[in-house]
């Protein structure tokens, strides 16, 4: 697909994170003063943190490295972020690298992702298809938001995985700037419910179909917060089944 580059796609260059790496030390920092008080996820929080760190300051980090990282992150996320709040910063760095070096050139509109490898947790999956639709439209004197996404939930058993279909017809639906704040708002909502529930949702098909923007309210949060507002609404009728 011929698309434009990411605008975020200067600040991953090796000369870019080497000018802006003092904040994970900062946290490194913040993290050994909370050991010694006991703190819960510490010692893990801060071998993530110094994993990030070296990555980093490699000149030509491994794809697959940070691939590993940013799916540790996003469970991280999910579970811990009540925790600690330095972990949503570092996955919102790693998402946006990930998105930079192993998806956006060579993406075909297609995302499979095996979230739960590794992991011992009982499988469930969706009983019967259902569409979710999400709106985050907001007024107020100061900044308006506007974020609409709809998106088709299908199990998947022949595929233990999470398959994501980006189906918009064209960027007068929903622009292609806002595709990776989309999909990582999805990944997020069926992680935030599979640990609540204690649920693992795999053997999935999403495929997203419909939404709308507006041209001077919309940014890249609002369709993140709209992919949660859709999962809420979905998971309100739904049911799921043993893998």
């Amino acid at each position: 697909m011929n698309r434009k580059q990411l605008y975020w796609a200067k600040y991953y260059t090796y000369e870019a994170r080497q000018k802006d790496i003092g904040w994970l030390h900062k946290i490194i920092e913040s993290l050994h003063e909370q050991l010694e008080l006991g703190k819960p996820f510490t010692q893990e929080t801060i071998t993530v943190t110094k994993r990030l760190i070296k990555l980093i300051t490699q000149e030509e980090p491994n794809t697959q490295d940070i691939r590993e990282l940013y799916r540790l992150l996003k469970i991280y996320k999910s579970v811990r972020n009540s925790v600690w709040d330095d972990i949503d910063d570092m996955c919102k760095y790693v998402e946006k690298w990930h998105w930079v070096v192993n998806i956006w050139e060579t993406f075909q509109n297609v995302i499979e992702l095996d979230i739960w490898h590794g992991y011992e947790y009982q499988r469930y999956s969706i009983k019967e298809s259902l569409i979710a639709e999400g709106k985050f439209i907001k007024g107020s004197s100061s900044i308006d938001h506007h974020g609409h996404i709809v998106f088709k939930l299908e199990h998947n058993l022949e595929d233990n995985q999470i398959k994501i279909i980006w189906q918009i017809p064209n960027e007068t639906v929903i622009p292609d700037e806002y595709i990776p704040e989309s999909i990582e708002g999805i990944i997020d909502g069926l992680l935030k419910y599979s640990h609540l529930q204690n649920q693992a949702l795999t053997s999935l098909k999403i495929t997203v179909f419909n939404g709308s923007y507006h041209e001077y309210h919309s940014r890249e949060s609002d369709y993140r917060i709209a992919a949660g507002i859709a999962w809420m609404n979905a998971l309100k009728t739904a049911e799921f089944i043993p893998l």
